[in-house]
């Protein structure tokens, strides 16, 4: 269900209201873009289904989806464009259009061009787990994430989700951890590892299906290299790559953990049976990171409340992961 995770702070005070969210939701739902629109995000059932809620609960834990679309237009077909009104004025008036005058007509050809351009339709997860105190992004791009979060907190006043930070920093605990060959309780070290410079030169070295476990890594990591990202393993069932900045990449569940919950799975409704997994799953695993990483920190050295801290699980009822 998820692929990669951006986390954040959610505190108790500042969860969205069940008995309000559907409404709250519903103010703002996914539009498809206007002519000369170049952008239109909004919620969309996380079903998939037509006219379903856009806010679905599963054992306590909840998900919405935004549906994003965006005009494609290359900015050499803009700058074509531009060239040419700039060449019909210079023409016209037997002068070449200043600096302003250009950016004016930028913003012309874009109104031109917009409605010729192809759309493209993408989405994202949003997660929000009430008794870790924690919101999840289904992205690590900036952008999206910013995105999701202006469109959330536009809908939801009252959400206020806070960045997630930890006593100490991931790179200094994984650079400790390969360092060691020993990882936190219930994870283990994977093949995949980024390590970079911290100088200027700004020098990387990328390690793909490669043991880490070699003298050449632990050269890299006397001489002053950083861990950008590295690749680890939770109990067997799940992979993933933990980066610098603290999000989750690259999210996959081991295929055995499909065949010990199938059964379960032919019980439930497929979405039920992916969310009630992926989340149970994290609801351990996340934990187990953050405690890893010397507990999460309120950003002034003061550590989150319990709920955070706490390896809390939905409850024994769980079903596979798609």
């Amino acid at each position: 269900m998820f692929k990669a995770l951006t986390l954040y702070r959610l505190p108790a005070h500042a969860q969205p209201d069940p008995a309000r969210l559907d409404e709250q939701l519903a103010a703002l739902p996914f539009t498809p873009c206007m002519p000369t629109q170049p952008l239109s995000v909004g919620f969309v059932p996380p079903r998939g289904k037509a006219h379903g809620p856009l806010a679905e609960w599963v054992n306590g834990h909840l998900l919405l989806k935004l549906q994003f679309e965006q005009r494609l237009l290359p900015g050499s077909v803009v700058r074509e464009r531009v060239e040419e009104l700039a060449e019909k004025i210079e023409q016209e008036s037997g002068r070449k259009p200043g600096a302003k005058r250009r950016r004016e007509l930028k913003d012309e050809a874009m109104l031109d061009l917009l409605p010729l351009a192809f759309t493209r339709q993408t989405s994202l997860r949003v997660w929000i787990a009430p008794q870790l105190e924690l919101l999840a992004i289904d992205s690590t791009t900036a952008a999206r994430t910013d995105s999701a979060l202006s469109l959330l907190t536009k809908a939801i006043p009252n959400l206020a989700p806070q960045p997630l930070m930890t006593a100490e920093s991931p790179a200094a605990c994984m650079r400790a951890w390969l360092l060691d060959g020993v990882a936190p309780a219930g994870f283990g070290i994977g093949r995949d590892a980024e390590l970079r410079s911290a100088d200027s030169q700004n020098a990387s070295v990328r390690y793909t299906r490669h043991g880490l476990d070699g003298q050449d890594v632990q050269q890299h990591l006397t001489e002053g290299k950083q861990v950008k990202k590295m690749a680890l393993q939770w109990k067997d069932r799940l992979e993933l790559v933990l980066t610098d900045t603290l999000q989750l990449t690259r999210l996959k569940l081991d295929d055995s953990v499909f065949d010990q919950d199938g059964a379960t799975q032919n019980e439930q409704d497929p979405f039920d049976a992916d969310m009630l997994l992926a989340t149970a799953e994290l609801s351990e695993l996340l934990p187990a990171l953050f405690e890893g990483l010397g507990g999460v920190s309120d950003g002034l050295g003061a550590a989150a409340p319990a709920p955070m801290l706490a390896t809390q699980t939905p409850s024994d009822e769980q079903a596979p992961w798609d």
